[in-house]
């Protein structure tokens, strides 16, 4: 029993001195930094079935998109391993790294690509602000201190319109081309696609091109 005793408290404590090596999750290789300012961070997280990613600290609100699902493995100091399916369409976060940053590591335990935007919030934050952003025909998935989720599916080749304001990240996801024009530009967004624009109050047209659904996630920030 004493030996048994020993062995695992060895075990937890290479586990956290492992851990102890860490990096912050901007730098972690998988997790590829593709925009940041003042506000946010945006990473694309992409692993294959058998990456494992570099232990990595959480110091930060963050939020998470899913664009591709797989089986995930988690590795937290301290805890034993364990394995979630994450589907092609979740999301989620976490608030609390801010107060308690949280060092992990994950790994691609299944059999298909694995693919999300993470959006951290760089700014402390007590209430949830621009509750005025929410938008009629939208879902609204969260609403916490550092942002507003909010989803809406346009059928195939249908358009709306919706007045968008505050700082806000749109991503596209489903097969096919969205165009979004507005009064200073028109772009088209694929699957996992994304543009985010100042605070300014605009109009914009979405438009489904694609002979299938399609959905549109606004961050606001």
């Amino acid at each position: 029993m004493l030996r048994l005793l020993i062995l695992s408290i060895l075990f937890f404590l290479a586990r956290w001195t492992l851990a102890q090596d860490t990096i912050p999750v901007y730098q972690e290789p998988f997790h590829h930094l593709v925009f940041a300012n003042d506000e946010i961070r945006i990473l694309d997280v992409r692993l294959q079935p058998g990456d494992t990613s570099a232990w990595h600290v959480h110091r930060d609100a963050i939020t998470y998109i899913g664009l591709e699902g797989s089986r995930i493995w988690l590795d937290v100091p301290g805890e034993h391993p364990r394995s979630v399916y994450l589907p092609d369409d979740f999301w989620g976060g976490d608030t609390d790294y801010p107060e308690a940053p949280f060092v992990h590591r994950i790994a691609n335990v299944g059999l298909q690509p694995f693919h999300l935007l993470a959006v951290e919030h760089l700014q402390t934050r007590t209430n949830p602000s621009g509750t005025d952003t929410f938008l009629d025909g939208w879902e609204v998935l969260d609403i916490n201190p550092y942002f507003i989720i909010q989803r809406t599916t346009l059928d195939a080749l249908s358009t709306r319109e919706d007045l968008l304001q505050g700082h806000a990240l749109l991503i596209c996801r489903g097969e096919g081309d969205m165009l979004i024009q507005w009064p200073e530009g028109t772009v088209a967004l694929d699957h996992g696609n994304w543009i985010t624009w100042p605070s300014a109050a605009q109009v914009f047209t979405f438009t489904n091109q694609s002979p299938s659904p399609m959905e549109l996630i606004l961050l606001t920030y």
